[in-house]
């Protein structure tokens, strides 16, 4: 929030990453933060900008498959925040800065906060929710991303060569079959060194959990939807890491922690 601090650490021809973003702040201040970083990499001479957002800007949108193309409807202050500092590193395409924009959707690793209240819950739940809560879920999409998979992305997006002019970049894992709450669970509960349940799962009526989802105010209630990933790949990137391999490396950093 200080200009002065960031130009201290740019110099001419830079190229500038930017994942500073306050979730507890007002969408004001957040606002203010990123101009500060693009007012900052233009006093420099910095000659790119790359920013992370995140994939939910996508908001309410029914599209089944979503890719850079597809409009954004923000529906919850958090999206609506996020959408808005989108537009104003765009913004900074007139006034001669380089830009582009990765969006990761749910990132997953050692320490993050992603799957930590599922961890919870399979440890110190009744038995009897968690085979509740995995009927209801089925195999919903989970829409995960190794955090190992986002800064490689965040990185390859930022030597790209030729002008970016604002392009934006889904960084997505959705492809990966083990990307959902059936198998995430089954890795988990694994890594957690817990038993697996034997029970077989009851098939409940999707409307279900989309009737959930709307009541607890979550935008995305569309449960087959998937995010592309196809248009960052086709620049060269490839994934360096696999959602069984990093979801099982979260549940022995919680269970060795905890």
């Amino acid at each position: 929030m200080d200009p002065g601090s960031i130009d201290s650490v740019l110099e001419d021809g830079d190229v500038v990453v930017n994942l500073a973003y306050m979730p507890y702040a007002s969408a004001a201040d957040n606002l203010r933060l990123i101009d500060n970083v693009v007012d900052a990499s233009l006093r420099t001479g910095a000659c790119r900008l790359v920013h992370c957002s995140t994939a939910v800007v996508v908001g309410a949108s029914q599209a089944a498959r979503v890719d850079e193309t597809t409009p954004c409807r923000p529906a919850t202050s958090y999206e609506r925040s996020k959408w808005a500092v989108e537009q104003h590193v765009c913004a900074a395409v007139a006034r001669g800065l380089d830009v582009a924009i990765v969006r990761p959707t749910a990132i997953i690793g050692p320490g993050g906060q992603n799957l930590l209240s599922l961890s919870r819950s399979i440890r110190q739940a009744p038995r009897i929710i968690s085979y509740a809560r995995a009927c209801l879920f089925g195999a919903r999409p989970m829409h995960l991303v190794p955090v190992r998979d986002v800064a490689a992305a965040l990185l390859h997006v930022a030597m790209l060569p030729g002008a970016l002019a604002g392009e934006v970049f889904i960084a997505s894992s959705d492809d990966d079959s083990s990307n959902n709450f059936r198998s995430v669970e089954v890795i988990l509960t694994e890594a957690l060194a817990l038993p697996r349940r034997t029970l077989p799962l009851l098939l409940l009526p999707t409307g279900m959990l989309s009737l959930l989802l709307r009541l607890r105010g979550r935008s995305e209630t569309r449960l087959d939807r998937t995010y592309a990933h196809e248009k960052l790949r086709a620049t060269g990137f490839r994934p360096v890491d696999t959602i069984a391999a990093v979801v099982r490396e979260f549940g022995e950093s919680v269970r060795e922690t905890s």
